[in-house]
């Protein structure tokens, strides 16, 4: 399971459109924004881990690394691979997402032939070849 949270309506649309007609083989959970994502992790009971989490950076309510922080302070999430998309590319704030716990951080591709690349990359890394610890099933 790959969940994508962005708070762009027309984005999460097109993210959408991508895995549903090219990459339907991933299934895909999306979420308006950080806090829809953190309320999902508290009402649900032991949910599922995600094996990746697609996060924008730029988010009302709660914003892309406030989540981030808060995801990696639950036991048994700190292991999931989140990558951060923006279109910020600001050195600094780069690396206060690493910092925070980012495994990857990439410019928004908002060409939709780019977009396709980029999710079915994501996909096939993340979900196909990357090997999380044991732990993860805690």
């Amino acid at each position: 399971m790959i969940y994508v949270v962005d708070d762009a309506a027309d984005y999460l649309f097109l993210v959408q459109q991508v895995f549903k007609l090219f990459l339907p083989q991933y299934p895909v959970r999306f979420f308006a924004d950080g806090l829809d994502l953190m309320q999902h992790i508290d009402q649900t009971k032991n949910p599922p881990l995600p094996s990746l989490i697609v996060l924008d950076v730029d988010m009302p309510k709660l914003s892309g690394p406030q989540t981030l922080e808060r995801l990696k302070q639950r036991p048994g999430w700190k292991v999931v691979p989140v990558v951060m998309v923006s279109n910020r590319t600001d050195e600094q704030f780069v690396l206060a997402c690493y910092k925070a716990g980012a495994c990857s951080y990439l410019v928004k591709p908002l060409d939709i032939t780019e977009l396709r690349r980029t999710m079915e990359l994501l996909s096939q890394y993340w979900v196909d070849l990357n090997r999380l610890p044991a732990d993860r099933l805690l």
